[in-house]
């Protein structure tokens, strides 16, 4: 299945949404430029976060494997 079960595209993102969130605090009164840019940006990493979660979600139950049916073999 891969590294963390192929979810490390919503990892990589999920930490530098997590990053930025962390470093908006700091930033908020050095420039009012900057301010503006995290409000623009936390909320889209935060939603892209939650796309690419979705997305894998959804990808691994559209090629999910089917459970062998082992009652409906018959042993010869």
């Amino acid at each position: 299945m891969g590294y963390f079960y192929n979810h490390l595209a919503t990892l990589s993102v999920g930490a530098f949404a997590a990053v930025l969130t962390g470093l908006w605090p700091y930033f908020v009164d050095f420039a009012p430029i900057l301010n503006f840019t995290f409000m623009v940006v936390v909320p889209i990493t935060w939603f892209l976060t939650l796309m690419c979660w979705l997305s894998q979600k959804s990808t691994d139950y559209m090629h999910k494997q089917a459970p062998e049916d082992t009652n409906s073999k018959k042993k010869v």
